[in-house]
C-alpha cells in the first residue's frame, strides 16, 4: 500500500468539505424525497382547497349582494302589479343598481300620487253624480237626454210624470222606436228629432199633446252637449207642463171679463133702482091699498 500525502490549499479543503456536505444533504434529501413530496402535495392541496372555498364564498357573497337589489326590485314590481303603490325599496349602494332602485322608488311615488289624485277625482265625480241625480230626481221639470245616435240615454222621474209613461223599459231605444211605441207622445218626440237632426245648438218650442189627461201644453228647451271624442255630441231636453199655468191664465182672463161685464150690467141698474125708489116714495101713498 502506497500512501502519498500532499498538502492542499485551504480553498481546496473548503471546497471538498462543501462537496462532502452537499453530498450528505443530497443523500438525506434523496432519502426524504417521497415523504417531502407527499407533504408538499398535501399542503398545496389544502392551500388550493382553502383558496377555492374562499373564492367560492367571496363569489357567493358578491353575487348575493348584487342579486339582492334585483330580488327587491322583483318583489317591489310584484307588489306594484298587485296594486300596492306605496312600496319603497332601501338603497344599498350608489352604483347602477342603486340608481335603478332610486328610479323605481321615484316611479312608485309618482304612481301613488297619481293614484291618490285619481281616487280623489273619482270620489269627486261620484259626489257630483249623486248630487246631480238627487237634483234631477226632485226636479219638477222633466229632463231627458239623447246621445249622438239619437238614442235615449237618461231621464228623471219628472219626465215620467209629465209624459205619463215609464221610460225604464225604453232606455237605449232610438227616437224612431219611441215614436212608434208612444203614439200619444208622438208630437213631442217628433219635434225633438227635428231639432236634433237640424243640429241646432239651442232651441225652444211649445208642444201640445192630447193624452189621457186631456189637452197638455209642454214648454220644451233643448241644448246640444259638448262633443265627446268617443260618443260624439249628445242632447239634453228640459220640459215643463204649462197646462195648469195656461188654464190659470185663461181662468184669470175670463174672470176679468166677467168682472167687467158685471160692472157694465150694474151701471144702468143703479139709475133704474133710484128711479123706482123715487116713484115708490112719491106715489105709494096715492095708490089704493089693493094695488100697492
Amino acid at each position: 500500500v502506497l500512501q502519498v500525502l500532499y498538502p492542499l490549499p485551504l480553498r481546496h479543503s473548503r471546497l471538498g468539505e462543501s462537496i462532502q456536505s452537499a453530498t450528505a444533504d443530497f443523500e438525506r434529501l434523496q432519502y426524504m424525497r417521497n415523504p417531502l413530496k407527499f407533504n408538499f402535495v398535501i399542503t398545496l392541496s389544502m392551500v388550493a382547497l382553502m383558496t377555492t372555498l374562499i373564492a367560492l364564498w367571496i363569489g357567493i357573497y358578491l353575487s348575493r349582494r348584487m342579486i339582492s337589489p334585483l330580488g327587491d326590485l322583483a318583489e317591489g314590481t310584484r307588489a306594484v302589479a298587485e296594486g300596492n303603490y306605496q312600496t319603497h325599496l332601501p338603497v344599498m349602494s350608489s352604483d347602477e343598481l342603486g340608481v335603478l332602485v332610486e328610479s323605481f322608488n321615484e316611479m312608485t311615488r309618482q304612481i301613488n300620487n297619481a293614484q291618490s289624485e285619481l281616487n280623489q277625482s273619482r270620489q269627486d265625480a261620484e259626489e257630483q253624480r249623486a248630487y246631480l241625480e238627487t237634483v234631477l230626481t226632485h226636479l219638477s221639470s222633466g229632463v231627458i237626454s239623447f246621445d249622438a245616435k239619437r238614442t235615449l240615454r237618461t231621464y228623471n222621474s219628472g219626465a215620467n210624470r209629465i209624459l205619463d209613461i215609464d221610460l225604464t223599459q225604453l232606455k237605449g231605444k232610438s227616437i224612431d222606436q219611441l215614436v212608434t211605441k208612444l203614439v200619444a207622445n208622438e208630437p213631442f218626440f217628433t219635434a225633438i228629432d227635428k231639432h236634433i237632426t237640424s243640429n241646432v245648438p239651442e232651441w225652444q218650442e211649445q208642444i201640445v199633446l192630447q193624452g189621457r189627461q186631456g189637452r197638455q201644453t209642454l214648454i220644451c228647451s233643448g241644448t246640444r252637449l259638448p262633443e265627446h271624442k268617443k260618443d260624439g255630441a249628445g242632447y239634453v231636453i228640459v220640459f215643463d207642463d204649462a197646462s195648469k199655468l195656461i188654464k190659470a191664465q185663461r181662468d184669470a182672463a175670463w174672470g176679468d171679463v166677467a168682472r167687467r161685464l158685471a160692472h157694465e150690467i150694474k151701471n144702468p141698474l143703479t139709475p133704474i133702482q133710484l128711479s123706482a125708489e123715487r116713484i115708490r116714495h112719491k106715489y105709494l101713498n096715492h095708490i089704493a091699498s089693493n094695488e100697492r
